[in-house]
């Protein structure tokens, strides 16, 4: 309102630091930049958009930020395209640009000056010339780029087996390297970012990704640091993800004891209860993101369900202060939307420590984001400590239609909730954007039933080598379950089946030295430590699956055993004319799937399980066989 911040900035592309503003009376509303960025129109109101008054501000700006320019080609040798390679102007801030498919670059409004130019880009080594930049002339450069060779290969990471991702990866001779850089990337046609998020030593071939979200896909490529400020060319890319078994929309508060409202969670006290990471691993609301599992929130009710407890572990605060606060917003006949203006049946809950007196407050929210009177709910029950070392608290709502400011679900025992803790450390549902409007609002159903869960699916089984020592990885799907705690894995070598172990993700790796025929099986569990039954068993068989080492690295079929459908990857070595078929037992031929040139590189196939005429085929073993140039291989299949 006082005018005192430009109401127009200019910059240039490459920088966040303004080359020119503007301060008027008024309020600027549009703006007209030339496509060669010299000239400049933007126009408004002659007066703040807050005040009185009429009139328009009209300004023509001649915004050449002056300086010369530099141009130039960039060849890669040895590449089959010459773009993103980098040219920095070194001795400036901010003043770079990138080479296009043909190598060809352009560097505008260089100030006046004499400047050492560096060429880089992933996999070449570096070059650098010095150059004359005059104001208002053209200065002419090229570069060829020397490629490094000798990437890291057979990068791989973890795909929903923990909370973190793990990378692993080899080099020929890690010895010749410094180190290595990790890179990555979380879209997958996103070019990868030039500032690494890790770099390792020439003695660890391995990297732990800890800062990482659920339910995002991270792409990730390594490189070695060579001498000269070089980098080798990328390793193979991967994809993985984090483990997000925990992650639920749905609550189920089951009937249980009633605790004692003393901000201590004794021993057994909330076992009965239903219990949720609320933590606002996303950041959604603030912009910052905190620890999975670093708030976690208990929820039951009385049999008669007149009260609804709630207890709340934030380990973000290890000191109790005056108005923490654990909000929850109920719609509570969870219809997705707040009663028309007036009507006080439905709104929010704020729990809030004091240490002079604690309280809970209801409010009403209405249709449209509107707010009705806060009341103190009488005789609230609320405690609060740090005695364990962080924040705790315990409170009670009331439930019931007698009173308006009561929780009152609907006919189905339900309601829509959203709740969240002082500073934003707990933030659920994680992808609600809406404070008062309940329509992505979670739900929470009052004196549910816990039941036993279901298994797992979609198990899936390979291994890396015929010979011992065997790395075997295993996966399946999450059935769906709100109460999930941990999946146990079994072993039956011979002897019968016994607990191998358990883990948190869908994805396990068991290395062992045993390359007899072995069975496993993995079952659900929930926070109650009901156990699933078994799911259907993943088989580990060498000699159902020939996988020699030369085969394992030309052709790979997964999973194995196999549903419905089956992955092919074949990776051409020589381009050539190859065919892919499948046979049964006695020879007969079932599919042919390819027949045709074939260039070098990798390629996917993909197996329905059906014969030529498209008639799904019984269980049993199958031969996959690939042949052409100097290849004929043929792995065996189990479709179950």
């Amino acid at each position: 309102m006082d005018h005192s911040k430009p109401d127009f900035y200019l910059f240039r592309k490459q920088s966040n630091v303004p080359i020119f503003t503007l301060n008027t009376p008024g309020s600027l509303y549009s703006v007209d930049l030339s496509p060669d960025g010299t000239y400049c129109s933007v126009t408004g109101k002659a007066v703040h958009a807050r005040e009185m008054g009429n009139g328009g501000l009209l300004y023509n700006i001649n915004t050449d930020p002056g300086g010369g320019k530099l141009t130039g080609n960039i060849q890669l040798q040895g590449a089959g395209s010459f773009e993103n390679a980098k040219i920095v102007i070194e001795g400036i801030d901010d003043y770079y640009g990138y080479s296009d498919v043909e190598g060809n670059f352009e560097i505008k409004y260089i100030p006046a000056g004499s400047y050492t130019v560096t060429a880089s880009k992933v996999g070449f080594y570096p070059d650098q010339t010095d150059v004359v930049i005059d104001e208002g002339g053209i200065t002419t450069i090229d570069f060829s780029l020397l490629p490094t060779g000798n990437p890291p290969v057979n990068l791989s990471a973890t795909q929903g087996a923990d909370y973190t991702i793990s990378l692993n990866w080899a080099h020929p001779d890690p010895s010749a390297t410094t180190g290595f850089n990790i890179y990555r990337k979380s879209i997958a046609e996103a070019l990868f970012p030039e500032t690494p998020i890790a770099t390792t030593g020439n003695n660890l071939l391995e990297f732990e990704d800890t800062d990482v979200q659920p339910l995002i896909t991270y792409y990730y490529v390594v490189t070695a640091i060579l001498d000269q400020g070089a980098e080798s060319p990328y390793s193979n890319e991967v994809q993985g993800w984090m483990a997000s078994g925990f992650m639920t929309n749905e609550i189920s508060a089951y009937v249980g004891t009633t605790p004692v409202i003393d901000g201590t969670l004794s021993p057994g006290e909330w076992d009965d209860a239903f219990s949720l990471d609320v933590s606002d691993f996303y950041g959604t609301y603030d912009g910052n993101p905190n620890p999975v599992g670093s708030v976690t929130m208990f929820f039951k009710v009385n049999e008669e369900m007149t009260e609804l407890y709630v207890a709340c572990i934030d380990q973000n605060k290890t000191v109790l202060q005056d108005n923490f606060t654990v909000s929850l917003y109920f719609d509570d006949n969870n219809d997705h939307k707040f009663p028309e203006s007036g009507i006080d049946i439905e709104g929010n809950y704020w729990a809030r420590y004091f240490a002079n007196g604690s309280f809970i407050v209801y409010r009403p929210i209405y249709f449209g984001g509107g707010v009705g009177q806060n009341i103190n709910i009488p005789n609230p029950q609320l405690a609060a400590s740090d005695a364990t070392g962080y924040v705790v608290m315990e409170l009670v709502i009331p439930m019931g239609d007698d009173e308006y400011w009561k929780l009152n679900p609907n006919e189905l025992n339900q309601s829509g909730l959203l709740t969240f803790t002082t500073n934003f450390d707990a933030y659920w549902p994680p992808l609600n954007q809406q404070v008062f409007y309940p329509l992505t609002y979670g739900t929470i159903t009052f004196g549910a039933e816990d039941e036993i869960p279901d298994p797992p699916t979609g198990t899936q089984i390979t291994w890396n080598s015929p010979t011992a020592p065997v790395t075997i990885t295993m996966s399946w799907q999450q059935p769906p379950i709100n109460d999930f705690d941990h999946f146990n894995i079994y072993i039956n070598e011979g002897s019968g089946f016994e607990l191998l172990g358990e883990t948190i993700g869908t994805q396990v790796f068991y290395t062992t030295n045993n390359t007899d025929s072995t069975l496993f099986y993995v079952t659900t569990v929930d926070k109650a430590g009901q156990e699933s039954e078994p799911s259907e068993n993943m088989i580990f068989d060498v000699a159902l699956n020939i996988n020699e080492a030369m085969g394992s690295q030309f052709f790979n079929i997964y999973p194995n055993p196999s549903g419905n459908i089956t992955n092919i990857n074949c990776k051409i070595v020589e381009s050539g004319f190859y065919s892919i078929r499948i046979f049964d037992l006695n020879g007969r031929l079932i599919q042919t799937l390819w027949e045709g040139d074939l260039q070098s590189g990798d390629h996917f196939f993909r197996w329905n399980g059906k014969n030529d005429n498209a008639v799904e085929l019984t269980k049993g073993i199958y031969l996959i066989n690939i042949k052409g140039g100097n290849v004929d291989i043929t792995k065996k299949l189990i479709k179950l």
